[in-house]
């Protein structure tokens, strides 16, 4: 539930940004804050869920906690602070940004689709995460193909 309301602040950030920053057209704003705010609250947040309370997210989640979880927790990082560097670093990192994230959350969203599918894994972690799973990379593939 928490991506969601990220997912809303990212809207709320680029009109914020659109509001204030003269320079921004409005889709550049609020392609903007969902770069900098939505994907970036989620690898900082997915980090320290991954890594720092990986026993309890894996619980939620109705998996067993592992080592791949902390891989998965860097990973995140990466992506999180690729998001926040998009306020410094424009254009093209925009999508070299966009790409990963994309490709992992989707990716991750069918995941917990098969896992419904085939493991009757019906636990809160794995079912309203399809939410934003396909919502967020969604938002940017539009956002980005708009501008």
């Amino acid at each position: 539930m928490i991506y969601i309301y990220s997912y809303i602040v990212g809207w709320l950030v680029g009109l914020l940004l659109f509001q204030f920053d003269g320079s921004l057209s409005l889709l550049d704003a609020l392609t903007l804050g969902h770069l900098v705010f939505t994907v970036g609250f989620f690898g900082l947040f997915n980090f320290l869920g991954h890594v720092i309370f990986r026993k309890r997210v894996a619980r939620q989640i109705g998996w067993e906690s592992n080592g791949f979880q902390i891989e998965l927790g860097i990973v995140s990082l990466g992506i999180g602070i690729s998001g926040i560097l998009c306020y410094w670093i424009r254009d093209s990192f925009w999508i070299a940004t966009v790409i990963p994230f994309s490709v992992f959350l989707i990716g991750a969203g069918v995941l917990h689709i098969i896992e419904i599918i085939k493991n009757k894994n019906f636990n809160m972690g794995n079912t309203w995460i399809i939410i934003p799973d396909f919502l967020m990379p969604v938002t940017l593939i539009v956002l980005l193909l708009l501008r």
